[in-house]
């Protein structure tokens, strides 16, 4: 076999055999019957086998023709697999954004104010404490704690993030310790586990707590929904604890855990249109709640 044979000679082929001849598979293809026979006979030498016997009737299978069918129409629902996925492609664009667990609980509240409004976006959101690494774009954007150092990364800084101690009002009521420096010896305290790098929140928590924690969640919905019905007191930035009317802050926020928040993307992804337009949304909404984000919100 001196030539390849071409996929195109191949979807040919098929149009041949299941039209049992040239005129039908010319019908089907919109391939004139001369040019449908020099590309079966091109197909033929270069497999070097016959895979048609001629006669005045139409095309029929050789025994290799058969074979070579059953294996051409594989390929062809694998390539109309690929057109699928290739329309899909063009259709569609999939941004992925890489947050911290409370980030991502806020963002999840707000997705539609995230995707744009005249494109075809897929978000994902990337939720946890262990970086993402963006120079090898496995996220397009990510909300940090600090300046983007990486070469090749782009941020611009959105505002300041605080923390402070919340608890579920009726719990806060009974319990008049929460609201003084008494409340790491006698209030119950819910906190944040991971299986990798321990949460900031957590290990300022740690240091504190004169008790153990009654409760340890391993996702923000499960300590969230604890908080809420009264297991305890919890740390929570403030931008998640004001913004809930079961919660009331037990003090002021808490200096060491505030940060700045750093919106941080590859340098050339910043500049495809549609991750431009999401860049641009998550500013602008975070922007937006910023006196929520930086501990400013009117609270109980």
């Amino acid at each position: 076999m001196n030539e390849r044979w071409k996929w195109e000679d191949l979807r040919l082929f098929i149009a041949v055999a299941r039209g049992g001849g040239l005129s039908a598979a010319a019908h089907a293809t919109q391939v004139s019957p001369p040019t449908l026979g020099r590309r079966v006979l091109a197909l033929e030498r270069a497999l070097g086998l016959e895979l048609f016997h001629r006669s005045k009737d139409g095309y029929s299978l050789t025994t290799a023709g058969v074979e070579l069918l059953e294996y051409a129409e594989g390929l062809e629902a694998e390539a109309a697999r690929i057109d699928r996925w290739r329309d899909k492609a063009e259709r569609t664009h999939k941004v992925r954004i890489a947050v911290g667990f409370w980030t991502g609980l806020f963002l999840a509240h707000k997705i539609s104010e995230l995707r744009p409004q005249d494109e075809h976006v897929d978000l994902a959101l990337i939720t946890g404490v262990e970086d993402i690494d963006l120079q090898r774009r496995q996220a397009n954007i990510g909300l940090r704690n600090r300046r983007p150092e990486n070469l090749g990364l782009a941020g611009q800084r959105l505002n300041r993030v605080e923390f402070a101690i919340y608890g579920d009002t009726d719990y806060v009521a009974g319990h008049p310790a929460a609201k003084t420096r008494r409340r790491y010896w006698d209030c119950d305290w819910i906190t944040m586990v991971h299986a990798g790098t321990k949460p900031p929140s957590s290990a300022w928590l740690e240091r504190h707590l004169e008790r153990d924690a009654v409760l340890a969640c391993n996702s923000p919905a499960a300590l969230m929904a604890a908080v809420t019905t009264g297991t305890g007191l919890a740390v929570l930035p403030c931008f998640i604890g004001d913004a809930s009317p079961r919660l009331v802050r037990c003090d002021d926020p808490v200096s060491e855990l505030s940060h700045d928040q750093w919106l941080v993307s590859h340098d050339d992804d910043r500049h495809e249109p549609h991750i431009a337009k999401v860049i641009e949304n998550t500013a602008q909404l975070i922007r937006r709640h910023r006196r929520l984000f930086e501990g400013q919100a009117v609270t109980g």
